[in-house]
This record gives C-alpha cells, sequence and structure tokens, in this order.
C-alpha cells in the first residue's frame, strides 16, 4: 500500500445568513461545519515528448472516503477546543455531497488565534480511498475510459493563524484535489500506451499501470498553503 505523509488544499469560506431589519436574530454561540470536496482544473492536457500533438484527461466524477474528522483550535477569549469525530463518509466530487452528512459537526463561533484541521482516508480494506474517473483523449484522437485510485489512509491538513468563525453562520471547509498538478510529470505517450482492463477503461491504481501510478502518487506530497 502507498504511504506518504502530505498535505492538501483546504478552504474555509464563512457564508453569510440573512439579516432583516424587521426581526431581530436569534443569537446562537456556534456555529456549524461542513466539509465538501471537489476536482479543479479540469481538463488536463498532457503534453507530447516528441510531437505537436497533445493528449487530455477529463476528471468529471469519483468520491473521497474519509474516517475521521480533528479539529483544534485557541480562541482570543482563552477558550481551547478540540473535535475528534470518527465517522466513515464518501463525499461526492461532482455535488460535493458527503453520504452520510457531514453537516452537523459543530464549533464555538468567535474569533481564533490558531486553528488547524485534519480529514483521515478511510484505510481499512481494499476499497480506494480516493477514486476519480472520466476520459482520456490520445493524441490520434481515440478515447478510452479512465479511472485512477488510490488506496491509503493519509491525513489532509489545515493551519491558519488567526481566523474568525462568525455566530450563526456556515463555514465550509473544501478540500481540492488538482489532477493538472498530478498528471503534470506524465507524457502523454504513457498514457497513449498504457495497458487497458477487460473492460477497455485505463486503470491506474498500485496493481495497474504501477510506473504511471508511482509517478502520479509521488505528486500528491506536493504540500499547498491553507487558505481559512
Amino acid at each position: 500500500m502507498y504511504k506518504s505523509a502530505f498535505k492538501k488544499l483546504f478552504t474555509f469560506f464563512v457564508l453569510a445568513g440573512m439579516i432583516t431589519s424587521c426581526e431581530k436574530e436569534e443569537i446562537n454561540p456556534d456555529s456549524q461545519l461542513t466539509i465538501s470536496a471537489n476536482i479543479i482544473n479540469s481538463p488536463v492536457v498532457l503534453a507530447s515528448l516528441h510531437q505537436n500533438e497533445n493528449g487530455q484527461l477529463d476528471f468529471n466524477s469519483g468520491y473521497v472516503w474519509i474516517s475521521e474528522i480533528g479539529l483544534d483550535g485557541d480562541m482570543t477569549n482563552g477558550q481551547s477546543i478540540s473535535l475528534d469525530i470518527e465517522r466513515f463518509s464518501k463525499i461526492d466530487f461532482a455535488t460535493g455531497i458527503a453520504d452520510p452528512s457531514l453537516d452537523d459537526i459543530v464549533i464555538p463561533a468567535g474569533e481564533y488565534q490558531s486553528i488547524s484541521l485534519g480529514v483521515e482516508l478511510r484505510d481499512e480494506d481494499e476499497q480506494p480511498s480516493i477514486l476519480m474517473e472520466g476520459t482520456y483523449t490520445r493524441m490520434d484522437g481515440s478515447i478510452s475510459p479512465i479511472r485512477f485510485e488510490f488506496n491509503s489512509g493519509e491525513v489532509f491538513e489545515a493551519e491558519s493563524d488567526g481566523t474568525t468563525v462568525i455566530i450563526s453562520q456556515t463555514a465550509i471547509s473544501r478540500i481540492s484535489f488538482d489532477p493538472s498538478i498530478w498528471f503534470s510529470v506524465i507524457a502523454a505517450e504513457r498514457l497513449d500506451d498504457a495497458d487497458l482492463d477487460n473492460q477497455g477503461v485505463i486503470v491506474i491504481s498500485e496493481n495497474a499501470n504501477e510506473a504511471i501510478f508511482d509517478d502520479v502518487a509521488d505528486r500528491l506530497d506536493i504540500s499547498t498553503e491553507a487558505t481559512f
């Protein structure tokens, strides 16, 4: 099983609630944290080593399967929080929706001197913890389905020095996967010549097209600074 410690991009969005001038807003000392996920920068163009043509990857579906969420923070009022939530949940890339839902996580509102969030990937069996599916268009224009599978109980982390969680509003933490970075080291010729399974799918995993998988998985080690 492929193992490495890595950080990836989390983004906290604080979504403003609507306040009417004729009604007094009910004060709630807590806020809701929602965790979402998406694929960015698709399609991905793969350059050729010796030709002018390019290959093209289009990932449009898949999921990330998480098993545990940890949140630690120190507030300016002296309060500290520490949450450890164990839950198996799949987050769909197309919709960003988690099943079962992760919408019931509650965190104290207020000003934080520091806050860190960790999301651990599921690593219980051979089921991939990250699955991306789409199509690959070869340099000659032919198209094959493609599937990328990553199976490892790694932890995505995000940290911030100073942030504000607003009362009665929802903070959204989004895990963004960027296959254009992962596949930037793969030449079009390599995917053009990749092995197909018995259903005609290019599978990139620990057990299929292993050399391509190893090079792509190495790119997951690249840390991206998290923003909140």
